[in-house]
């Protein structure tokens, strides 16, 4: 009885997915077949990127195109994302088409009429860039090919920069949108034309936009760790080591090993943000946005990149706060020199409310090193450091305190961190190895930062900070 019940239910849900594919060549339907849950919130400017493989060629990339369109569309639709960078478009009709199935959408290509420039560098018939924003949230101001001079550096297609006035939370900003789809392959030579083209956007940004809020997206077909050629340090190290001017938003992401494709292994689609604007960044916000999970067939249907998202707050909005629990963040056990006040321990509310810490003890392996005073409590998305002594505390720095015990006594070859409620249940605990624990005066720090679920690296992966107690890992407050 129960083989039979399987039976039909397989039947029946094989009926279903027929009926469901059917439906995807009726390109004039609204109604989205397949649900993309969304990922975008009204508080936020929302930004993604994405290459939509050959996009609206006919002989290249997936071969049903309305099916390929239908998917874009239910994507787009799906994660409710404010703007979006796109890569190699090939067909103008089929993008109007998409955005005439985007209700609430404007946008243009490359070779658009809007954009100067576009059309002596970007054919009909070749791979294109472009963008997608939604009309409530952003207006259009102006649109250009930048670097047209490094046109071979960039593979025959120099950046595309959209200037738009957007307006989120009632705070209405400018922001500059550089959409990008470098060099591909992993030879020398085009390794060396990312790199130009990688020292050409620098300076052009350095030159023309130096305290104004940019973002970079798109396909840079290179790492931000290392570089996919074999043996070389990433194209863009320019941007990575300028701390003080750019952040790759997404580089937390290649450090943790994920892939933004389909059948390589490495985080080639990125998003770099002028300081001006990371400084809004929406902490653990960046992903790569699996959407193969909800699309059958995705890498054959519809792209072999997948789309990757950030967020971001605009004009003193706080940002919401991040989702997830009570958690230990960052350790430092090896303090600076020799002065063990130094060694702390970061707790970061992830959750959605205020938290009472009074009676919330932190151990090591042996015993209870800080006791929480009564009164102690921890906004969601801020964070508070236990330093082994007050001597260590940084002058300014209001989220710390010092061990009530007076000390930490975390050792270096190893130890567990555990945090415990006022009933003595524990909440959150990472036993770290000596690999972590080994560089003085180097901390091991969530990756992503603020991230419960992400895995303990070294700070020095993250950022040109050996640690940052009681700050995000670039130095910027939670």
């Amino acid at each position: 009885m129960l083989r039979y019940i399987a039976i039909l239910l397989s039947l029946s849900t094989a009926a279903c997915l027929a009926e469901s594919f059917e439906f995807e060549e009726d390109i004039d339907d609204p109604v989205y077949k397949v649900a993309i849950p969304a990922k975008g919130t009204a508080s936020t400017l929302d930004i993604g990127s994405w290459n939509i493989e050959f996009f609206g060629s006919t002989g290249n990339g997936p071969t049903d195109e309305t099916l390929q369109r239908n998917n874009a569309r239910d994507i787009i639709a799906g994660t409710d994302f404010d703007i979006w960078g796109l890569a190699e478009i090939v067909g103008t009709t089929d993008f109007n088409t998409l955005k005439s199935l985007l209700p609430g959408y404007s946008g243009l290509l490359a070779n658009d009429p809007l954009v100067t420039s576009g059309s002596s560098f970007y054919t009909a018939t070749e791979q294109k860039v472009g963008i997608l924003f939604k009309s409530s949230v952003a207006t259009l101001q102006s649109a250009r090919l930048i670097l047209t001079q490094n046109d071979a550096d960039f593979a025959g297609r120099p950046p595309l920069e959209v200037k738009l006035r957007v307006t989120v939370n009632g705070v209405t900003e400018d922001v500059v949108v550089i959409v990008l789809h470098a060099k591909a392959f992993n030879d020398l030579t085009s390794f060396q034309r990312r790199l130009a083209a990688s020292n050409a956007l620098k300076s052009f940004l350095d030159t023309t936009y130096p305290t104004q809020k940019v973002i970079v997206v798109g396909d840079y077909n290179d790492d931000v760790d290392t570089s996919i050629t074999s043996g070389q340090a990433s194209p863009y190290q320019n941007f990575v080591s300028d701390t003080a001017d750019y952040t790759f938003l997404t580089r937390p992401l290649s450090l943790s090993g994920q892939s933004s494709t389909v059948g390589f292994p490495d985080m080639i689609d990125h998003h770099l943000a002028t300081n001006d604007l990371a400084g809004g960044f929406v902490a653990s916000s960046a992903e790569v946005y699996r959407v193969d999970a909800f699309i059958p067939s995705y890498g054959s249907t519809t792209s072999d990149h997948f789309p990757v998202l950030s967020r971001y707050s605009l004009g003193g909005v706080t940002p919401p706060p991040p989702t997830g629990q009570l958690t230990i963040n960052e350790i430092l056990a090896n303090e600076p020199g020799s002065d063990t006040a130094g060694e702390f321990v970061e707790i970061l509310n992830g959750t959605s409310a205020s938290v009472s810490l009074a009676g919330f003890t932190i151990s090591d392996a042996t015993a209870v090193r800080h006791t929480f005073a009564s009164g102690t409590t921890l906004n969601p998305g801020q964070a508070v450091v236990v330093f082994a002594g007050v001597s260590a505390i940084p002058g300014g720095l209001t989220n710390a305190v010092a061990a009530s015990t007076g000390s930490l006594i975390l050792g270096n070859s190893g130890d567990t961190v555990t945090l415990k409620n006022s009933s003595g249940v524990s909440v959150n605990s990472f036993a770290y190895p000596s690999s972590l624990s080994g560089s003085d005066g180097v901390s091991m720090n969530r990756n992503p930062d603020g991230s419960a679920a992400g895995a303990f690296v070294l700070h020095s992966t993250l950022s040109s900070l050996p640690s940052s107690a009681g700050k995000r890992v670039n130095g910027t407050a939670f």
